[in-house]
């Protein structure tokens, strides 16, 4: 639960530092990044440092449990969920997910929602059959769909969608219904928000955004479904091993999985999920209102009802006005702006440690740019 006398995260970024609205890695606590840094030589006062320690040891029994208790606590799941720590990026879960969950010739369905639903449904491909539920190419991935945009999965062992799509900037308001298990891809706004966890019975997420350090992902997995995974699979590749042993059938990524523990914590201890979703409508809504104010110079990727409140995305009139932005934007202290390469513009990433500062200055410098370039 979040903490009593929850604070504000800052509004600016500390001295030397630049705002950086980069998709991931992303921004960091500052508070974070200091204790990390204490750490690197000196764990729990043992006089050896974060990366030194076994895994086996007391130390990482400690750092473990403190982690899975504070992602436990953010995402207010209770014992019915495994939380699993597995290094690598979000991507591999795709093929993962269908290995553990599609018996023999079964299928897998997905939504194809933007890039990375795209990739994820060709990985998946590489496995089984896959079924697109949801086309989002035909309109140019402008918006999520509606409940009668989405087929019928038919027996598909699973759903799988991402809720928040960071190149185009588009993001469920609630998780689409359906009569197969619901899998989802939370990486870009995962603790950004309350989720709906009883709609889902896997939920993944990378921790290069809200979850800090690249190189590892959380996933939320039901018991109930764990136990009808895949059991011929080999260890490294089963949800239901890593379940089996707490996340270390060999040396985890000790690292990664502290950044995790101290992120959540972090989260907890400045709000929680309800207090980041309203800041994040909050800040998010000062860059839309530029973009809606500029007359058309600045368009947006997706459509008004399904805009994202962490992944703001927009198109210039032209690629050279787009370098322009972007060189003229750094020297204002405005960083990690340009888009996707697949997708161009501009990209705005709003994620839970981001200076809120950092919006009313982009918004004042898109006025100024466009009232000069337009």
């Amino acid at each position: 639960m979040p903490r009593d006398n929850a604070i504000d995260p800052p509004d600016t970024p500390a001295h030397g530092r630049v705002y950086n609205f980069s998709a991931g890695p992303a921004c960091m606590p500052e508070s974070v990044l200091v204790q990390l840094q204490g750490e690197m030589l000196n764990l729990f006062g043992t006089g050896i440092g974060l990366l030194e320690h076994s895994h086996r040891g007391a130390a990482y029994d400690r750092l473990l449990d403190e982690a899975l208790h504070a992602v436990r606590a953010c995402a207010g799941v209770g014992p019915e969920w495994e939380i699993l720590f597995m290094p690598g990026g979000s991507m591999q879960h795709f093929p993962l997910l269908a290995m553990n969950f599609v018996p023999t010739g079964g299928s897998a369905a997905f939504l194809d929602t933007g890039l990375w639903a795209h990739k994820g449904a060709a990985e998946t491909s590489r496995v089984c059959t896959v079924r697109t539920l949801f086309d989002g190419t035909k309109v140019r991935y402008a918006h999520v769909p509606e409940a009668r945009e989405i087929a019928d999965p038919g027996d598909a062992a699973y759903l799988c969608y991402c809720s928040n799509n960071t190149v185009e900037g588009t993001q469920f308001r609630a998780p689409p219904r359906t009569a197969v298990p619901l899998f989802c891809d939370a990486t870009s706004d995962i603790f950004s928000r309350d989720l709906d966890w009883d709609a889902h019975e896997l939920v993944f997420a990378s921790g290069q955004k809200n979850l800090g350090a690249s190189g590892i992902c959380v996933v939320f997995a039901r018991t109930s479904l764990l136990a009808r995974a895949n059991a011929s699979l080999s260890p490294m590749l089963s949800y239901a091993h890593f379940a089996k042993t707490q996340s270390r059938p060999n040396t985890p990524p000790t690292f990664g999985v502290r950044v995790i523990g101290l992120m959540a914590k972090w989260t907890l201890d400045h709000g929680g999920t309800a207090a980041f979703a309203r800041r994040a409508a909050e800040r998010s809504a000062i860059v839309y209102a530029a973009i809606d104010r500029s007359g058309g110079f600045y368009r947006g990727s997706s459509e008004a009802g399904c805009r994202s409140t962490t992944a703001i995305s927009f198109q210039l009139p032209s690629d050279a006005l787009v370098d322009a932005f972007v060189s003229e934007s750094e020297l204002q202290g405005l960083h990690g702006l340009r888009g996707h390469r697949e997708w161009g513009g501009i990209r705005a990433c709003l994620y839970n440690a981001f200076p809120s500062q950092g919006c009313t200055l982009l918004a004042s410098f898109m006025d100024d740019f466009a009232r000069r370039r337009g």
